[in-house]
């Protein structure tokens, strides 16, 4: 954790392809309202390709659920749709930390937001989750109908 960006650690490897990671690969996210930078545990192309699709695979993930049981939806639906990157395990937020809201990739000393790329914001995110705890409230009625 740094107010300044670093370089990859020796042996470092992205958990998602294994690969190692360099000054090629290397990215940072950062984490509020601390400000603070962290070493990302996925190389640059993952977190591009999570940048683009995450939001897209949220509500994927959610519609998929509603066809299953509520406790899937519930897991999907209780932090509301997503609006900036995240994975607990590649991008864990310290405690006292509510999201990221930047991402730095080493190569070409590039900040950009970590908005996930069509995530709705203000009114139409709130439109979009209660429909989804409407949704999820039927699905507990239907499951607990005899």
């Amino acid at each position: 954790m740094s107010d300044t960006h670093g370089k990859p650690a020796e042996g470092m490897e992205c958990m998602c392809t294994l690969d190692d990671i360099d000054e090629e690969s290397y990215c940072e996210y950062q984490t509020m309202p601390s400000g603070k930078w962290h070493p990302c545990l996925f190389s640059s192309p993952v977190v591009e390709e999570m940048l683009k699709t995450q939001f897209q695979k949220y509500l994927e993930d959610v519609e998929k659920a509603a066809s299953d049981c509520a406790a899937a939806v519930r897991r999907l639906v209780v932090k509301g749709p997503p609006t900036h990157l995240f994975d607990a395990n590649a991008l864990p937020l310290p405690e006292g930390e509510t999201h990221v809201d930047k991402v730095w990739f080493m190569k070409g000393d590039e900040e950009r937001p970590a908005l996930l790329q069509g995530a709705l914001q203000g009114a139409e995110r709130e439109a979009l989750w209660d429909s989804q705890k409407q949704t999820l409230a039927a699905m507990e009625a239907a499951e607990a109908a005899p």
